[in-house]
């Protein structure tokens, strides 16, 4: 069985990264829409409602607005993404026990040396890990 793919162009991989190197030392966060064709189209970066190095909270408001936003335009949310300022893009236990939308990607930004993004779906407490291509 093949991996789930998602389709990061370069330079939205590089307004995830570089969001979450502005929020040091917290983590950063935000969101993302995709088009039809599953290809991510664009990165919303929001504040974090509570700051910390070791978890996150994009605020209700912002997330409405992206949601609106993206929906204006015939996207969709296709997930989140957060950074681990000092460890790895592996989901830790409080990413499981807050991903609630089995259909969306959580993309993880490892800080610990080079930045690094891996990409996760969290089904039924089942986890599998999503190829992200350029």
């Amino acid at each position: 069985m093949t991996r789930p793919v998602v389709l990061l162009p370069e330079d939205l991989a590089e307004r995830i990264v570089a969001h979450c190197l502005a929020e040091l030392p917290d983590e950063g966060c935000g969101l993302f829409a995709i088009a039809g064709d599953g290809r991510v189209v664009a990165v919303y970066p929001t504040s974090n409602q509570s700051p910390s190095p070791v978890s996150y909270t994009v605020p209700p408001e912002e997330h409405h607005a992206v949601l609106v936003a993206a929906e204006s335009v015939g996207w969709r949310l296709g997930g989140v993404f957060h950074s681990h300022p000092y460890g790895s893009a592996e989901l830790s236990m409080v990413d499981l026990q807050a991903a609630i939308d089995p259909d969306w990607v959580y993309l993880v930004v490892g800080m610990r040396g080079e930045p690094e993004i891996r990409g996760w779906r969290v089904r039924h407490g089942e986890v599998e890990e999503v190829e992200i291509r350029g």
